[in-house]
This record gives C-alpha cells, structure tokens and sequence, in this order.
C-alpha cells in the first residue's frame, strides 16, 4: 500500500487517482477537527471541501521528507481559522465525548443516571462558554487536545511549533479556562469545586 507522501508525489505528477485516495484517508479526519472549531455540520462540509481544494493547489508546498498528516491537519486549522475571521465568527465547540453530529441523538444518554446528564451538559456548556472568552490560540489548542485528543508531539507538527512550546500553551489554556469558568461561577454566586485543570 502506498504511503501517504508516495501518494502525495504521484498527485504532482498528475495521477488524480492518487489524490482521491488521500481525500479518502484524512476526509473524516479533516471535517471532526473542522466541526469542532466551528460547531456547524454544513459550515464544516463546505469548509473541508475548501481544504482539499487548497491542499491540491499546494500541493508542490509539500515537503515529502515530512509527513502528510500534520501538513493537511495545519492547512484545515488555518483555514478554518481564516473562514471564522472573515465571517467574524467565535469558535462553536462541540464537546461531545465521541464525534457525533449535533443532529443525531446520542445512544448513551438513556443509560445515565438523568442527574448526572444534566450535570455533564451544564459543566460542557459553562467550558462552551468560557472557551468563547479566551485567544484563537488557546482555544485552538483545547480542541486539539482535548477534543480531539492529538498528542503534544501532533500538536506541535500540525502547528509548526516547538512540542515544548504546545506543552507551555496548553498549560496557560487550562489555567486560562479554569480562570475564566471560576468568575462566572463567582459572578454567579455559585460555589462549585472545580477538579485542577
């Protein structure tokens, strides 16, 4: 089977067979980190469909020494980075444990006790709405993290940053998330014990 980058080599050549096999193998991949930036299934589907039109244009960007899956994963963070800033939008995040789409219901529900449903969806929208209130770069850090559970080594790659400097940033995320869930809570005065982030 061919490799990513061999694949990526043959797209150069003008083998669109070989680029359809790449759409194939990171299409879910690309979209779950999409629609978790932006929190909106079509919005998603339209804004993949941008990333592999712009990855086949960029193709001869592509350093084959490296691999293909951090150089896409970037390319879909940063456009759909572009699309949020043009459309002046804030990120939507989706913090469902598996990718499910916002539209089916999840099978699991009936078999938690209700209260702690409740508890999970108020906890999930409170982090929703601190998320809001912090920088694109945290934010975009969390959702590489923690929703889509890249290693910091993954992070760095799709980032083009340094492993120790996504371990600095996902620190300060969490501190920053905590921070902010805290004032509201305060702002509230609600007296919750929040587990250290």
């Amino acid at each position: 089977m061919p490799t990513d980058e061999m694949l990526a080599a043959k797209t150069l050549n003008g083998e669109i067979a070989a680029f359809e096999e790449l759409l194939n193998r990171y299409k879910k991949s690309v979209f779950a980190i999409i629609f978790r930036m932006i929190g909106n299934y079509h919005e998603a589907e339209d804004i993949t469909q941008e990333v592999f039109v712009t990855v086949y244009h960029k193709m001869y960007q592509f350093d084959q020494s490296k691999k293909f899956g951090p150089w896409i994963h970037r390319i879909a963070v940063n456009t759909c980075i572009s699309s949020m800033r043009k459309n002046n939008k804030v990120v939507l995040i989706n913090f469902d444990e598996s990718f499910t789409p916002y539209y089916e219901p999840d099978p699991r529900a009936n078999r938690t006790d209700p209260q702690q449903v409740l508890e999970n969806q108020e906890l999930r929208r409170e982090i929703e709405e601190a998320l809001l209130e912090l920088p694109e770069s945290y934010r975009t850090i969390i959702i590489l993290r923690y929703q889509l559970d890249l290693t910091n080594q993954e992070i760095a790659d799709i980032l083009g940053i340094s492993r120790e400097n996504v371990e600095v940033k996902v620190h300060r995320a969490r501190k920053a998330l905590r921070k902010t869930i805290l004032k509201h809570w305060d702002e509230r005065g609600q007296k919750y014990e929040l587990p250290a982030l």
